[in-house]
Order: structure tokens, then C-alpha cells, then sequence
């Protein structure tokens, strides 16, 4: 159960425990909060859209452009252009390389603290004046173990987290009032 859902099943259990539940998320609706995994709430400019992800970034690491886009499409809730729909917008992001970075080591010289940095610039194609949307950026850091198959995963890891600040960047960005300069 999600959302007002659960604070009605409270209701109906624990009444004083519900309301304030209740209360609580109706709070949070009217703030313009909404649940992780729910589409973003948006005025309707990019419901025909579809996303591109292109890029050296995409090109080096191409699972993660493919777990950017369908973050991306998921979250905004987009079905693609329909049928008859003479011109699309397509939302293009140019995905930097990862980039990952000692920040601290240990007295032996073992590598400790690692940071992981994706950056992306937003383009939206089928507009007119082509606006220019600023550079987003979604950052993780991690230790790196010492046994060196663990490496790969705690990266891996880090680097999905990134994908994901990313991801909600890009987000609130097309979901807000945001007007980009021409």
C-alpha cells in the first residue's frame, strides 16, 4: 500500500494514527511532494516526447544511458508520439563520460574513497528557438573494498546512484517552470 492508501487503512485500524496520516499526506500532496515512482506531475508539454540519450557517455557506458532513458521515461510518464502526430519532441541528452575520482587513501597507499561524477546536457528538439537548458550532474561517492571482486559491484553501484541524482535532476527540471534561455 501507497501513498493515501495506506493513511486510509490507519484510519480504519487507528483512528487517531490515521488522520494524523492522513493529514500528513495531504500536506505533502498540496506541497507538491509525490511518491518515488510515481509519474511527475507536468503540464502536458512532453507527454508526445521521446528521450534520446547520445552522447560519449552513452557510447562508453551504454547500460547506464539505458537505465537513464527508461528512468526518464517512466518517471515523466511519456508514451511517445501518437499516431497521426506530424512533428515530435524529442528530449535529447547528451551524457558526459563518467568520471571518477580519488578523494582520499589510506597510509599504505591503498585507494579508500572514490568519488563517481555524471554530468548531462538537456536538448530539446522540435521546439522553436532551440532553448538551452543548463548542465545537470548526479554524484556518488564509495569505498572501494579490498578483495577486487567486490570492486566492480561497489562501482557499478555507485555509479547507478549517480545515474539516478541524475535522473531526478532531469526531472524536476522539465517538470518545473523552468524557461530555458533561447
Amino acid at each position: 500500500m501507497t501513498g493515501p492508501f495506506f493513511a486510509l487503512f490507519f484510519v480504519l485500524r487507528r483512528p487517531a494514527l490515521g488522520l494524523g496520516s492522513l493529514l500528513l499526506a495531504g500536506l505533502l500532496a498540496a506541497c507538491g511532494y509525490h511518491f518515488s515512482g510515481d509519474p511527475a506531475q507536468t503540464d502536458g508539454r512532453w507527454k508526445n516526447a521521446t528521450v534520446q540519450i547520445a552522447g560519449k557517455g552513452a557510447e562508453a557506458r551504454p547500460q547506464l544511458a539505458y537505465f537513464l532513458r527508461d528512468r526518464l521515461q517512466a518517471r515523466l510518464g511519456l508514451n511517445g508520439p501518437t499516431a497521426g502526430q506530424e512533428k515530435a519532441v524529442v528530449l535529447k541528452i547528451i551524457l558526459e563520460p563518467v568520471r571518477r575520482a580519488l578523494i582520499t587513501e589510506d597510509s599504505t597507499g591503498r585507494a579508500n574513497l572514490y568519488g563517481v561524477t555524471v554530468s548531462a546536457r538537456l536538448v530539446v528538439e522540435g521546439e522553436k528557438g532551440l532553448p538551452t537548458y543548463p548542465t545537470v550532474r548526479g554524484a556518488a561517492t564509495y569505498y572501494e573494498p579490498t578483495i577486487s571482486t567486490s570492486v566492480q559491484a561497489t562501482q557499478k553501484r555507485a555509479e547507478t546512484e549517480a545515474m539516478e541524482q541524475l535522473a531526478d535532476t532531469l526531472v524536476a527540471l522539465l517538470s518545473s517552470s523552468f524557461q530555458p534561455s533561447p
